[in-house]
């Protein structure tokens, strides 16, 4: 018995991801385009970020990193075997133990709110900029939605995880672009380690403003490639 029905309303084309000079791309219809993560990497603020590896160390930094990646690995792989039914394997490591654990508390807490999925791991692309996949398309709390499963190890402010709304507004605005859809609702579904959920929506007017500040990195995306300088909030709305 599926939880949530699956839904084949949009025909998603598969998209070989590689690893190049340029960062995580995608190869799509003989065309590579750069990936949203590698976008909004290229074009970020990392001030803070090379305060917090200078204070704890390099290599204190790359183990947290690490572990925080193998845990969001294993707690996605079950959000996302449950959506579509398929089996999961055993947990080999306690990371994995703990990624399960928050994967099946996630499950529990939002799941009951999904009236339907239209897909899982999706990829999705906008012409001639840029792709991605993201975690679940369908409609929740009776609106389509583009969600994205995050982990984190303490919990969150809305105000630091901008570039997770402008993730959700690049994966919106290329399904539209692609699949003449209208999503105007981006839901991020949040548990940390310590098990305590979140839950950060946006929509209307606001995912409006998110949608054009991400055109903004595009655009400073592709002017730093091309040898140009850009600042991302400067360049004017399009």
């Amino acid at each position: 018995m599926q939880l949530i029905p699956i839904r084949r309303k949009y025909v998603y084309q598969s998209m070989r991801r590689l690893d190049s000079d340029l960062g995580r791309v995608y190869s799509i219809n003989d065309h590579v385009l750069p990936s949203v993560t590698s976008i909004l990497s290229d074009t970020k603020d990392k001030t803070e970020l090379d305060a917090w590896v200078a204070r704890i160390g390099q290599d204190e930094a790359n183990r947290i990193k690490r572990d925080a990646a193998t845990v969001g690995t294993h707690m996605h792989s079950v959000v996302e075997r449950l959506l579509l039914n398929r089996d999961l394997s055993v947990p080999r490591s306690w990371l994995a133990v703990r990624g399960y654990a928050m994967g099946y508390r996630l499950i529990e807490h939002f799941f009951p709110r999904m009236q339907e999925v239209w897909g899982s791991e999706v990829p999705v692309y906008y012409p001639g900029k840029y792709a991605g996949t993201c975690d679940c398309v369908g409609v929740f709390d009776n609106n389509p939605s583009i969600i994205d499963f995050k982990q984190t190890n303490k919990p969150k402010q809305r105000k630091w995880i901008d570039d997770y709304f402008l993730q959700l507004a690049a994966y919106a605005l290329a399904h539209d672009a692609v699949h003449g859809s209208k999503i105007d609702h981006g839901v991020i579904m949040m548990i940390s380690q310590g098990m305590e959920i979140q839950e950060f929506v946006t929509c209307g007017r606001e995912f409006d403003e998110y949608k054009d500040r991400w055109l903004r990195r595009v655009e400073a995306y592709e002017a730093k490639k091309s040898g140009s300088i850009a600042d991302p909030e400067k360049i004017p709305q399009l």
